[in-house]
Parts: C-alpha cells; sequence; structure tokens
C-alpha cells in the first residue's frame, strides 16, 4: 500500500463525511467506522510526518495581514523563452532525455521547509522580490504542512483553482456582470488576500514543478518530482521524451490529462532531464536555457507603456486604460488595452517606460499579460488619479467584490452623463443607431443634451447639429429618424435605458415578464404603469428569481430620488397593450420550471439569444453554468471536455443536443 495515496484517499473519505454530517445532516457511516478510518489516519501520519493542510486532524486557524511583506528569494526565479512552434521543443531534445511537463495557469509561488515543517511561501513577483503569502498557503486544499524531509527543502509550483472549482465558484454569483472572468485571475488575486479566510474558500491548490533547493544528490528532474510526489505534493503531470517522434503524442497525452484533472493550463514546459547539464548552459539576459515553454495559445508581444488613461461608465466608474507604442497582434496593429480596475492597475506597479507584456486573449481582446519592468521601473509613476478627470470632482476608492474600483460621485459629472448615454442607446437599450459616443461627447460639451429625455427634443437643434464635424444633413436625418423609431420599445428596454444600480439585460428581462404576467392578472393592458407603480409603492421584487434584497432595494431607492424623471422617460415612448382577449405571455408552457445551460457554437438557431428567447417563451430558464439544479445542458459537441460537459455527466445531467431540444420542446 502506497502510505502516501492512502493518506490522501482518508483525508477524502473523511472530509466528505464530515461535510455530510454537519451540512447536510446525513450519517454516511457509522460513528465507529467514522473513528477507524481517523485512526487509521492519524497513525499514518505520524508514521510517515505528512499532514497535509485539509486534513480532519488540522485546525488550522484564519490569519489577517494588514499588508503583504516584501520578501527576497533565495534564488533567481526567472521566466522561460516561449514558443508556439512545435520544432523548437524537437531541436531543444536533441539527443538528451527531457522531462515535458504541464504549463500551469496559475500563480507561481515557492514554499519552503525546514525539517519538515513548512515555514515560507511567496509569490514569484519579479523573479527577485516577491511578497510573503505563507498564511494563505497554510489554508490551500493539499499543502503539506509536515513532511519528512530533514533539513531545508524548497519547492516551486503554481498555485491554481481547477476548472471545476471555479464553475462552482461563479455559480454562486447570480449577477453575471459579477462573475469572475478565469481560474487564472482569481487564483492570483485569491493568493494575495489579506485574511486566509478568503483563500480558504477558494478551493486554492497547489502543484509542484521544481524542487529548486534540496534533494542535491539527486541529478535527475524527474526523481525529484517524483520524490516530492512521496512527500505528499501533487506534482504536475509529466512525462519523460527522448526523441522527435514522442513529441506529438507526448503533447497531446498531457492535455488529455489536464482536461481529465480539470487542471487549468496554458502550454507546456521542457526541460533536461539531468538537471547539472541544463544549468551548465547557462543563462540569456531574461531566461535560463535549461528550459523552454511551449505556448498553445496567445503570442505575446514586448512594448514600452506610454501612458494610462482613466474613462468614466454610466455608473460613475473610472477605468484604466493601458497605452502602449502599437504592435501587430493576429494581423491587426494594437496600441491600447483594458486594466479593468484599481487592483489590476496597482498589481502592475506602472511607469511611464516600463517594457509590457501584450497579448490577445481569444485572439480577439488585447490585455496585459505583466509588466517586465516591475521592481526596476525608471520612468515616471503612473499613479490614480485624485479628481474625475471630467468633473473635477474628488473621486474615491471602493471595494467591489475582491477588486478595488475608482468612483466619481458626482451626480452631474459629464463624464458619467456620457455612460450613461451611451448605454442608452446601445442595442441591450434603445439601439439608436447613428449616435456614436464622439457625437453624444460633442451634444453634452455643446449644452444641447443633458439627459437621455434631450434626445427626444433634437428635432429643434437640427440646424446646430450640421455644424458638427462630419455630421452633414444626410447623417442629421438618419440619426433624427433612428430616435423617432426608437419610440416603440418594450418594457425590458426601457428599463434597461434607466440605468438603474444593479439592474442588468438579464435582470430587467426578468423583471419585465413578471411585471406582463402581473398586469394581464390584473386585467390591465399596460405593463409600463405596473411597473412604475410596484417600483414607487414598495412592491417586493424579491418574488422574482434572482432579484435578492440589494436589486429589490435599489429599484426602490433609484424611483425615490428619479420618479419624476422616470415618468417623463415613458411618455415619450409607445409600449405594446396586453390583449386581455387572446395573448398569452408564454406561446407555451411545455417547459415550465425546466432550466437549461447552453455552451458550444450553435448550429439550428441563428445566435444564442434566439435559443434562449426561445426557451423563455416556452417557460424554461437559461442559467449560466451547471449545477444539481440544471435540467439539461444544451450543445452539439457532447463529446467535448468542457468544464460543463463534465460537469453535467458528473451529475448525470441529459446532455442534448439543439436538434433534441427542438423535439423536447
Amino acid at each position: 500500500m502506497n502510505k502516501t495515496i492512502r493518506i490522501k484517499e482518508l483525508v477524502r473519505m473523511l472530509n466528505m463525511y464530515c461535510d455530510a454530517y454537519y451540512n447536510a445532516n446525513e450519517s454516511l457511516i457509522s460513528d465507529k467506522e467514522f473513528d477507524k478510518l481517523y485512526d487509521e489516519l492519524v497513525n499514518l501520519e505520524k508514521e510517515t510526518g505528512i499532514v497535509l493542510s485539509n486534513s480532519p486532524t488540522q485546525h488550522v486557524g484564519y490569519e489577517v495581514k494588514s499588508e503583504l511583506q516584501k520578501v527576497k528569494h533565495s534564488h533567481l526565479m526567472m521566466s522561460l523563452d516561449k514558443t508556439k512552434d512545435v520544432n523548437e521543443l524537437i531541436k531543444f531534445i536533441g539527443n538528451h532525455e527531457c522531462v515535458l511537463m504541464n504549463k500551469m495557469d496559475g500563480l507561481t509561488i515557492a514554499i519552503t521547509y525546514e525539517n519538515g515543517e513548512l515555514v515560507r511561501a511567496e509569490t514569484r513577483g519579479n523573479a527577485t522580490v516577491g511578497e510573503l503569502v505563507t498564511h494563505n498557503v497554510k489554508v490551500f486544499e493539499n499543502v503539506p504542512l509536515h513532511i519528512n524531509y530533514p533539513g531545508r527543502l524548497e519547492v516551486e509550483g503554481e498555485a491554481i483553482i481547477t476548472y471545476n472549482d471555479f464553475d462552482s465558484i461563479n455559480d454562486t454569483i447570480k449577477d453575471p456582470d459579477k462573475k469572475y472572468k478565469n481560474p487564472r485571475n482569481l487564483a492570483a488575486g485569491s493568493v494575495r488576500q489579506l485574511n486566509s479566510e478568503i483563500a480558504k474558500g477558494r478551493h486554492l491548490k497547489f502543484i509542484l514543478w521544481k524542487v529548486p533547493i534540496g534533494m542535491e544528490h539527486i541529478n535527475s528532474f524527474k526523481e525529484r518530482l517524483e520524490n516530492a510526489r512521496g512527500l505528499g505534493f501533487d506534482v504536475v503531470p509529466f512525462v519523460t521524451v527522448n526523441s522527435a517522434e514522442e513529441i506529438n503524442g507526448a503533447i497531446d497525452g498531457l492535455k488529455n490529462v489536464a482536461k481529465n484533472l480539470s487542471y487549468p493550463i496554458d502550454g507546456l514546459v521542457i526541460t533536461y532531464n539531468d538537471i547539472k547539464y541544463g544549468f551548465s548552459l547557462g543563462v540569456t539576459d531574461k531566461f535560463p536555457r535549461h528550459s523552454f515553454a511551449f505556448k498553445f495559445y496567445d503570442e505575446e508581444y514586448e512594448t514600452t507603456l506610454q501612458d494610462v488613461e482613466w474613462t468614466i461608465g454610466k455608473s460613475g466608474q473610472l477605468t484604466p486604460t493601458a497605452v502602449f507604442e502599437p504592435v501587430e497582434i493576429d494581423g491587426t496593429e494594437v496600441s491600447r488595452a483594458n486594466l479593468h480596475n484599481v487592483s489590476i492597475f496597482k498589481a502592475f506597479d506602472m511607469h511611464v517606460g516600463d517594457t509590457i507584456m501584450v497579448y490577445k486573449a481569444n485572439q480577439i481582446i488585447p490585455q496585459i499579460k505583466e509588466n517586465l519592468s516591475k521592481g526596476s521601473n525608471t520612468g515616471t509613476k503612473l499613479s490614480i488619479p485624485q479628481k474625475c478627470p471630467y468633473c473635477g470632482e474628488p473621486i474615491i476608492v471602493v471595494k467591489e467584490n475582491d477588486s478595488e474600483v475608482l468612483m466619481c460621485l458626482n451626480a452631474q459629472c459629464q463624464g458619467k452623463l456620457l455612460g450613461e448615454l451611451c448605454a442608452f442607446v446601445g442595442k441591450k437599450a434603445h439601439d439608436i443607431k447613428w449616435l456614436s459616443e464622439a457625437t453624444l461627447s460633442l451634444m453634452i460639451h455643446t449644452g444641447m443634451v443633458h439627459s437621455p429625455i434631450d434626445l427626444y427634443h433634437l428635432e429643434d437643434k437640427r440646424k446646430e447639429l450640421t455644424y458638427f464635424p462630419k455630421m452633414g444633413s444626410k447623417k442629421v436625418d438618419n440619426i433624427l429618424k433612428a430616435i423617432e423609431e426608437s419610440r416603440n420599445t418594450t418594457l425590458e428596454k426601457f428599463i434597461v435605458g434607466l440605468n438603474i444600480p444593479l439592474i442588468g439585460s438579464r435582470a430587467a428581462k426578468d423583471i419585465a415578464k413578471h411585471e406582463e404576467i402581473r398586469t394581464k392578472e390584473a386585467k390591465l393592458v399596460k405593463p409600463i404603469n405596473t411597473f412604475i407603480v410596484d417600483a414607487a409603492e414598495n412592491y417586493d421584487f424579491t418574488h422574482i428569481e434572482g432579484l435578492g434584497i440589494e436589486r429589490n432595494n435599489s429599484i426602490h431607492n433609484y424611483f425615490k430620488e428619479n420618479y419624476d424623471y422616470v415618468c417623463a422617460m415613458a411618455s415619450l415612448f409607445k409600449f405594446p397593450e396586453m390583449n386581455l382577449e387572446t395573448e398569452n405571455i408564454s406561446t407555451s408552457t411545455s417547459l415550465e420550471g425546466k432550466k437549461f445551460c447552453i455552451t458550444g457554437k450553435l448550429q439550428k438557431f441563428a445566435n444564442r439569444d434566439a435559443l434562449v428567447a426561445d426557451i423563455e417563451a416556452k417557460g424554461g430558464k437559461v442559467v449560466s453554468g451547471v449545477t444539481k439544479a440544471t435540467d439539461y445542458l444544451i450543445t452539439n459537441d457532447k463529446t467535448s471536455g468542457s468544464s460543463k460537459n463534465k460537469k453535467a455527466a458528473e451529475l448525470s445531467i441529459p446532455i442534448i443536443s439543439e436538434e433534441e431540444y427542438i423535439n423536447l420542446s
């Protein structure tokens, strides 16, 4: 019996039994059987010296830091040179035995043990100096707190969140705008939390891929990994390769292993198994020669940071955008990248003239990968503005989920008005074509428009509009025609256009459908009137699935402050009336109460919105992730290794194609 494997098995089983007993009020085994397994675990931990952080024998308290302490590494933690060309890997191998392993997509950290005790954990940082994150690493699900190793041992690896755990975390967040973007960012942000209780809840794991200090008597990279596994670590999936003929099969095999384990990866790493030989090759100015990274995905390019600009949205949030020397990526010139929020901006520690790594996420959206100059910056430091660049009023930093965002609280801010107008004329609201951001900005600065209502009185400003740059009478006619056509609207679009805090397009659709039902039940004909009365008179919108107390309060607070504005706005539009004789809220109730998740490309429906509309018209509901409450997963690729497919299979949720959905409904 492999004692290390048995320890992990016992930890998994006992934690499962504890969870069922304390959280679900279920006793899966007898107390006697539980105690027997627990005692076995205690004895094995004593015998091997391996104690995992999530062992039920451990009660690690949460620790809160005021800030993350900087720490100098015991050795350089350099990044690797990269390629997307398999031939480069073949060239690297030559006639040497190499270790090929998954390149984990998370945050690189190093953990130090002294005489078997975990004493320090630190992020990679700028390769020389990182941040001390020991308090968080101690609550990782799989990190050994104690190991059977005398003296000093330092291991490197990746802090990750698996796709399965990532999906589960996102499933608990109902607002699609608040969901986390990817496992890598969530892992990185979680490791750098000041409160270890937050990290504990994120299901972080440490995947070891290197033993730089300790085991010096072992010259085989592979053997060091295997020895580390014997000490209780989860080791990166790897294989050995000796020739070009083996490389393609090895790549495919490692990809499949990562899929099966739900590991986020962004490529592979190849290194010489002979450690001394690898180190004898030395380093370049930036990279060691003993290893190479093979990237599956996005091309990355170096460029020079020029500035950071701050733009404002409809809510008053100021978003940083990096401006850099143009680079050509995937055939297009790129010179700007969204930094999303204050937390990300701070993390990059940006200065004018910094060398940054940029790429296109999914070959579409420009992103900054890292700041290569971080820690050795020489240019002028770029800081958070103290005043709104649009109105000059003071601004504040507020916490939103785990991130910091910059907000302008001036209700009269012209920048905020611009964001509001852009949203108002957008496709999800009133879809007024021809009104670009530049045109709306000119309308604001010339005093022509002070609120969305003013857009519907521009006929009187026809002549002034023709004076705008590149406008002309024909374009003015098109704008005025589009505005007039937008008067025919729906309750859903109207709600989106109001820009009520916390109420996005999804919530607007649910509210509109609910108010239509209430209108019909009351034998009335105008859902807009029902909505205005309900919002103004403290109707409990939490009756609608997905609308909690915060959204309910946001609606009512908005109406208290803007009731006259809403009524004035409503008077500008023509809403469809309910036909009490023949109209049904849904054309069919064949899918009433059923929850569907959609993934992958569609073939039968024009787009995802069309399929969503069809499901909802038949009484069904579309959800963003696969949970126990999901009834069907719709996909045209049932064999896909996607996280949603795997989750559905695990939960025995039917996976159906579009064709099967059509037959079902």
